[in-house]
């Protein structure tokens, strides 16, 4: 799930009047504060989608029809109205009962709305059935809900998911539509979210109800001395008395590429640094799909805050266009934009969140316009002559909210062809082959004595994702390429990890060295599958990290390392890691996935007393969460606890039956318990479910074998193979029988 940010002239809102600061600690001041001396800017941030992030419902905040409306969902027919100036809806709770409810906020406003409603543990759960704001001749003025009733699987277009009932992870009384833990920080200014995991309860506060000043500029108190003080002697207070300076300092221009053989090719200066950066990362903060480490401030490193997630599957697509929401940090990262320099406000308003120039006129600020802007470059007319339309495609995420990709590709429809990805051309040429756009593509190129381009990355990428070895050689090559950007080059050694052998291993070594951040945590987390050994003599000598993502991954990869064992310089420099992952979970400790890697740390340092506690934890969160279920009955296998293992698989069937990984845990604790019958109807089942996954189909093929089925195990893996190609461990089990 996502939530979009966006905008609407609304009245801001505060909880509390001030924030009280820790000693020394510049405190919130509030964006009226701003208003006086920055008037313009002010008046735009009013208009902004960041203003609206977030309001308490009113007359004027709301947009849905609460005139005793109806929608019908799943059997569920969920009424909106309004009482006593209150706004109302009647829908299914975590019971599947109807039951009343008052709307407390709305959630964004164009092109959707959503809203929240207030629990009595202090939660705030985002409804989800939205209002489409868009207008009535572009499909608006509407109730829809997030996850229609038939809705197209990713991996298998041909499969129907079936419709959200109470039941789901997915319904939104559960933790996915939790405001508190997966909206509130990137919506609301000075946020505290109070989480009381004994009771799972919340208390929490904030400054300011929307994206205020001070979310981007850093607390204010300060900088309100400067210049109520300090004017006359600016360079006495840094920054004007803010913790950074995010001002875009970059300038461009056309310059002619003397160096150049073309006379087309245009050269773009910027003057670019720390600041520029610091401004983009300020934006990434919320802008990006990432794990939070703690709290995030202004003025600090992104990779001090948050751990961003690189290219996977099925995040991304093997070129890198974005799959699921990303939220645009990722797919900026890849691009030519971000390595020459550009930053967020070359393009955007950085107040009022609009575009600075409309059409071509955006992007001609660099690229040459008697060049690029041209039916020679572009080979169409109206709307397909638009840069955005090739260059930054769309994906629709929340059924009405088309994003664009900020990695600035060229289309390559015969890639996207061979690696089952998009391509730009075809979502206009709907009824169009990607055969038929690359002929199209080369024909013009031809035309002009160019060649086909090329991309670096996507078949690679796309043949690990497959499980073919051979791919990698080529993922080394990428890692090791300084000329791939940061995020390409760790995602390379990332998806490497599963073809590990003595010759990567070395090159990792190099890599942990990297000077970006990215390289060095794709390098950290490749070693998942390691032996605890190796993963030491890889890691010890590389424990002294800038960045806390890094840190935090090195301290989950050594966890089971015992640290009597080593050195006592480097045994406390690794214990105050263990407790920098301890702190980053706990930080975390309202999302039941942070309990599960909590769990997982513990377990590794064989303390299994907190490991069930923070399985425990997850499940009382998110009693559905399938990994929590699963790690705790893993747990009390190990633990010799044969019973309660059982008897918690079982239960986590009854609730995720469609689990295929919790169909395949019940059919291996059959294996152990030598009831190979039994076993077979839960490894069967995982391998409907997931009939791609080469382990699953191995292990049946096994339990076949087990049974005097030998005969019939070969022909069920020979079957495999042809439908989806000889992963290693598939052929590994066949290779065995020959």
């Amino acid at each position: 799930m996502r939530i979009a940010v966006l905008g609407l002239l609304l009245l801001s809102t505060f909880i509390c009047p001030s924030v009280v600061a820790a000693s020394g600690t510049p405190t919130l001041v509030g964006s009226a504060s701003c208003q006086t001396c920055h008037s313009e800017q002010y008046a735009e941030w009013r208009l902004s989608h960041h203003f609206a992030a977030m309001s308490v419902a009113t007359q004027a905040s709301v947009l849905g029809d609460f005139n005793n409306s109806q929608f019908i969902y799943n059997g569920v027919t969920s009424r909106f109205y309004r009482r006593d100036g209150q706004f109302y809806v009647t829908t299914d709770n975590a019971e599947g009962k109807l039951q009343e409810f008052p709307i407390g906020y709305t959630f964004g406003v164009y092109p959707l709305q959503q809203y929240l409603i207030d629990f009595p543990n202090g939660a705030k759960q985002v409804l989800s059935i939205i209002w489409d704001s868009r207008s009535k001749e572009e499909g608006g003025q509407r109730w829809y809900h997030l996850y229609p009733e038939q809705l197209h699987g990713i991996d298998e277009p041909n499969m129907l998911e079936p419709a959200i009932d109470h039941n789901d992870p997915l319904h939104w009384t559960g933790s996915m539509f939790n405001w508190n833990r997966r909206c509130a920080s990137c919506h609301s200014t000075g946020l505290e979210v109070n989480y009381e995991p004994d009771n799972n309860s919340f208390n929490t506060r904030w400054f300011e109800i929307n994206v205020g000043c001070e979310a981007c500029h850093g607390a204010g108190e300060q900088h309100l001395q400067w210049a109520a003080n300090s004017r006359e002697k600016p360079e006495i207070v840094p920054n004007k008395g803010f913790p950074q300076s995010i001002n875009n300092l970059a300038k461009w221009g056309h310059i002619p590429d003397a160096k150049s053989a073309h006379s087309d090719v245009y050269q773009t200066f910027s003057r670019r640094g720390p600041v520029a950066q610091r401004q983009k990362e300020t934006c990434a903060a919320c802008h990006s799909r990432r794990s939070p480490l703690q709290a995030s401030t202004p003025g600090h490193d992104y990779d001090d805050d948050h751990m961003l997630s690189l290219l996977e599957s099925p995040l991304y697509y093997a070129d890198g266009q974005m799959r699921e929401e990303v939220f645009v940090w990722g797919s900026f990262l890849q691009s030519k934009m971000q390595t020459a320099g550009v930053t967020c406000s070359n393009c955007h308003n950085p107040h009022s969140l609009s575009l600075k120039i409309p059409g071509n006129g955006l992007c001609t600020q660099c690229h040459n316009p008697s060049v690029f802007d041209q039916r020679e470059h572009h080979h169409h007319e109206g709307e397909g002559a638009k840069c955005v339309n090739c260059h930054m495609p769309t994906t629709t995420y929340m059924g009405v909210d088309d994003r664009q990709d900020h990695s600035f590709r060229i289309p390559r429809p015969s890639l996207a062809e061979r690696i089952d990805a998009p391509n730009a051309c075809n979502q206009c040429h709907d009824d169009k082959s990607n055969s038929w756009a690359q002929q199209a593509i080369d024909g013009w190129n031809k035309a002009r004595g160019k060649g086909a381009s090329s991309h670096d990355f996507g078949e690679a990428f796309f043949a690990a994702q497959s499980g073919d070895i051979n791919a990698s050689t080529e993922l080394l090559k990428i890692a090791l390429d300084s000329g791939q950007t940061g995020i390409v080059r760790g995602s390379a050694i990332l998806r490497h990890g599963q073809f590990h052998n003595s010759q990567s291993l070395k090159a990792t070594q190099s890599l942990l060295l990297d000077s970006d951040p990215l390289v060095r945590l794709g390098a950290v987390r490749s070693m998942d599958a390691l032996p605890i050994g190796l993963k030491a003599r890889l890691l010890l000598n590389h424990l002294e990290q800038s960045s806390k993502s890094v840190r935090v991954e090195i301290a989950r990869q050594l966890a089971s390392l015992p640290l009597e064992q080593l050195p006592k310089a480097k045994a406390k420099v690794l214990l105050a890691m263990f407790d920098e992952f301890i702190e980053s979970a706990r930080f975390n400790a309202s999302a039941p996935e942070s309990q599960v890697l909590l769990g997982l740390f513990y377990f590794e340092r064989q303390d299994y007393v907190l490991a069930e506690q923070a399985y425990r934890q997850a499940l009382k969160i998110s009693p559905r969460l399938e990994s929590a279920g699963l790690n705790l009955a893993e747990l009390y296998r190990l633990l010799g606890q044969e019973q309660q293992s059982l008897a918690l698989l079982k239960q986590t069937l009854t609730l995720l039956p469609d689990s295929a990984a919790a169909n395949y845990a019940m059919g291996l604790w059959y294996v152990r318990d030598g009831d190979y019958a039994a076993a077979l109807n839960g490894l069967l089942r995982a391998c409907e479910l997931d009939s791609f996954n080469g382990r699953y189909a191995s292990t049946y093929a096994l339990g076949l074998d087990k049974l005097n089925k030998r005969q019939d195990a070969k022909a069920y893996l020979r079957d495999w193979i042809s439908k989806h190609g000889a992963q290693p461990q598939v052929q590994a089990v066949l290779d065995a029988w020959r």
